[in-house]
């Protein structure tokens, strides 16, 4: 009686945005960037506050609440991913830093 009542509800057991997802040959696969940590402190710092190349346009992915209080900031990137399609290196942008770039 028990061991198969646990079984049902595991597998009944879902997360919200891990559902998966099928791609086809060449299928544009988006890379989102999140927060940044240290070691030196406890707070989140969002991954475009250093002078990474970053899109023209910044899309906030929708939050839930246990992103907000986790400090999530889930944002697009400017990778262009193919699924399944060989790339080499290629070029995003050009950035000088000097002794005060962050």
């Amino acid at each position: 009686g028990l061991v198969p009542s646990l079984a049902k509800q595991a597998l009944s057991f879902y997360l919200p945005g891990v559902a998966p997802q099928e791609f086809a040959q060449g299928d544009r696969v988006d890379l989102k960037v999140n927060k940044l940590t240290s070691v030196k402190t406890q707070l989140p710092y969002r991954y475009y506050v250093l002078p990474y190349c970053q899109p023209s346009e910044l899309h906030v992915s929708a939050e839930n609440l246990g992103e907000i209080l986790l400090g999530d900031s889930i944002e697009n990137s400017m990778y262009d991913i193919r699924m399944n399609v060989n790339a080499s290196c290629s070029f995003m942008c050009e950035r000088t830093l000097d002794e005060n770039s962050k």
